[in-house]
């Protein structure tokens, strides 16, 4: 069975889609980008899943896709008379 990447990202990021992944029942594995001499990976991490979950994992991802943050307005300060 191959387990082709599902997502790829920063180690935090990717952290929170292997938790978001897994809470759904999706198994997951984390794989380093590249070789590093530094201790946190400097090229970020690959989420990969098992070929046969890749539709079911992208699916809950595209649901998942950020929406535009929405800026909300700040009331005025009263001042004390």
């Amino acid at each position: 069975m191959s387990w082709p990447v599902c997502w790829s990202g920063p180690a935090p990021e990717a952290h929170l889609v292997k938790g978001f992944l897994e809470l759904r029942g999706v198994p997951c594995l984390l794989r380093s980008g590249g070789p590093s001499i530094y201790p946190v990976p400097a090229f970020g991490l690959r989420v990969l899943v098992p070929e046969d979950w890749l539709p079911i994992a992208r699916k809950f991802l595209e649901g998942r896709r950020r929406r535009p943050a929405r800026v909300l307005p700040l009331a005025p300060r009263r001042r004390p008379a």
